[in-house]
């Protein structure tokens, strides 16, 4: 304090109060009752940096802070009215300009004057709570960032008494529930917990509060505000008491729904595969990467006669011959570092190897998985030993068929020798006869150059003609593999008309055609259609043989169907099939005193093999109707 103040101050009060304010390490004002100050301590001037004239008087509120300075005026006032105290916070100036917050209170004292009466005079003291206030606004940043991550969180949070009253609860889990905040705080936990759950929770519940444990984890389902379930993971942590805060239970909620969905349907899926491997019939082998043997269905034991146990951990090679074992794990390796499989996956032949020792063939194919980072690979077996036996005999059954077929085309050409020999009779005498008028013009120097001419034209016309006979029947009855090619029906169907021919007018036969143009192509082997047709056209000439009292009339005709095939149909007026209509494609079935009864038998199995159908029926008013269809090629339109 400067001397002009110490003197000013020692002139208007007892040296004895100011000496004592001098002694307080505080900021003090000494103020009279309305307010205004009469001088301060040092503690003040050093503080503020004002001189004592700049304190007297009203001078010392201009330290105030200008936003704190109303406010300290008003309770001033109001307490000075009332005889309370009086206590207030205000940010007061430091010399450098920088305000800093104290604790302001106001505390009576009386002094006497220089003639020796008493007079009451207010000690305006100033205690620095800067830190204070610094760890209080800390303090607030703190729970307003606590509120905000707790109201914000993506999370559920809740909390709850030992009442198990909901206390707090964020948007979160309000969201999850379904439930407004004021509905919450009416609720206990236990209220919102499914039934079949609240055991156990209340079991961890209890041992919390009797602190045999400080938290736990339950997965559990609550129930919504509008009665659906919702799958919870809460971790429940007991939150100990402080002060005059009671302990609570602090929870954080997660939504698992979907993770217990996908569980859940992961299972399924688990249940599923394992019921569709231990009931395959096929033997099914998990391997690693290494090609050790993870897994092995029952099947195994009866396709390989190891039992699943003998299997775990061996390598997969022991289920293959000795030959097989070296290529497998080279093409394995292969695979495993540049992903190029040496073997088709799906559906290769191989072989496989018994425990026995004994080998047989298998089909075998593979999937792959990754899990948890390891790849699985999955075999599925199939014993084909009952197959391979099987096509051995179908090939062997079909090597017989053709065979048969071929035999049956033989014993038909015997039937129509005598039509075959007038068929080559009749152009080789053509040829015969031409040649010799040829010789006799010679012979007389009368052979004019147009006549040879015409005369050798015909000799090649008709030597033609009996090779072209030759080459149909050496090509009917030869023994060839079957070969199917692009045919015109109608072509086929005049082929085997010219070959019946003699037979039809020797039978008195009248022959009836009506062939449709542009007919679809078949894909088909011609010769079998040429036998089909020359069967079913030599029985009706043999079914009308005995007809006398109407004529003898045979009917052919192609067409194309409601489904786009190709129809052809053989018509007789002969005698019908009466009730063997059924029973006319049965092997070694005959009405013939000389037949074998495979002709039909083999006509239907050619036809089915074109994919096509054979049937007959009965023709009104007489005779019978054999009918086959043939598909029509691929790309082909009518």
């Amino acid at each position: 304090m400067t001397a002009e103040a110490q003197g000013v101050g020692r002139s208007s009060e007892p040296i004895d109060l100011q000496a004592l304010i001098e002694t307080i390490p505080a900021l003090v004002v000494c103020a009279l009752a309305d307010g205004s100050a009469e001088f301060a301590n040092r503690a003040w001037h050093e503080y503020t940096g004002c001189s004592s004239p700049e304190v007297t008087g009203w001078g010392w509120r201009a330290a105030i802070h200008p936003d704190d300075l109303p406010k300290l005026i008003q309770e001033w006032t109001v307490a000075t009215a009332a005889g309370k105290p009086f206590e207030t916070e205000a940010r007061v100036r430091r010399a450098d300009g920088e305000y800093q917050w104290f604790a302001i209170r106001k505390a009576l004292a009386v002094s006497r004057d220089q003639v020796g009466k008493p007079s009451l005079r207010a000690l305006i003291a100033c205690e620095d709570i800067q830190e204070r206030k610094r760890a209080q606004d800390r303090l607030q940043q703190s729970e307003q960032r606590w509120q905000t991550a707790f109201e914000n969180s993506a999370i559920g949070i809740m909390m709850r008494d030992r009442a198990d009253r909901i206390i707090a609860a964020n948007r979160a889990f309000r969201n999850m529930l379904g439930y407004t905040e004021s509905e919450l705080y009416q609720l206990r936990q236990i209220d919102i917990t499914y039934e079949e759950d609240r055991e156990l929770n209340l079991d961890l519940i209890g041992e919390l509060w009797e602190g045999k444990r400080q938290h736990f984890q339950i997965e559990k389902r609550c129930r919504r505000k509008d009665g659906t379930l919702v799958w919870v993971r809460n971790n429940v942590t007991l939150v100990p008491g402080t002060g005059d805060v009671a302990p609570f239970l602090f929870t954080i909620v997660e939504d698992v729904t979907q993770r217990k969905q996908e569980e859940s349907e992961r299972r399924y899926s688990e249940e599923k595969y394992r019921v569709v491997v231990e009931a395959a019939s096929d033997a099914v082998v998990c391997t690693d990467e290494s090609g050790a043997i993870l897994l092995a269905n029952p099947a195994t034991t009866r396709v390989f006669g190891y039992e699943s146990a003998e299997l775990i951990g061996k390598p997969l090679t022991v289920l293959m011959p000795e030959f097989l074992r070296k290529l497998h794990e080279s093409g394995f390796k292969r695979y495993l570092a540049t992903g190029q499989r040496h073997i088709n996956w799906q559906g290769t032949e191989l072989t496989g190897l018994r425990k026995n020792g004994q080998e047989f063939p298998v089909e075998i194919s593979f999937g792959e998985v990754t899990a948890d980072g390891h790849r699985i690979f999955t075999g599925f077996v199939r014993d084909i030993t009952d197959r391979k036996q099987a096509e051995e005999l179908r090939a062997s059954l079909h090597a017989a068929q053709v065979e048969l077929a071929r035999v049956s085309r033989l014993t038909t050409m015997g039937e129509l020798a005598a039509s075959i020999a007038h068929e080559v009779n009749q152009p080789l005498t053509a040829v015969t006869n031409n040649a010799n008028a040829c010789l006799r013009l010679l012979a007389n120097h009368n052979l004019a150059p147009e006549v040879l001419r015409q005369a050798l034209e015909e000799i090649v016309a008709d030597g033609t003609r009996a090779s072209a006979v030759i080459a149909r029947i050496r090509g009917f009855i030869k023994k060839t593999p079957s070969e199917k090619s692009m045919v015109e029906i109608n072509d086929v169907i005049q082929e085997v008309l010219a070959l019946a021919r003699r037979e039809l007018t020797e039978n008195r036969v009248l022959l009836e055609s009506q062939l449709t143009q542009a007919l679809p192509i078949v894909l088909a082997d011609r010769v079998q259609l040429q036998q089909v047709l020359l069967n079913l056209i030599m029985n009706g000439i043999e079914a009308m043989a005995v007809v006398a009292d109407r004529p003898r009339l045979l009917w052919v005709q192609s067409q194309v169907n409601q489904s786009g095939d190709v129809l052809v149909e053989v018509c007789d007026s002969g005698t019908g099939l009466r009730s063997e209509a059924d029973r006319v494609f049965t092997p070694f079935f005959t009405t013939k005193a000389n037949g074998m009864g495979m002709g039909l038998p083999i006509s239907r199995s050619l036809i089915e093999g074109h994919g096509g159908r054979l049937w007959a029926t009965p023709n009104s008013p007489h005779g019978a109707v054999f009918s086959f269809t043939l598909p029509a090629a691929a790309g082909n339109s009518s």
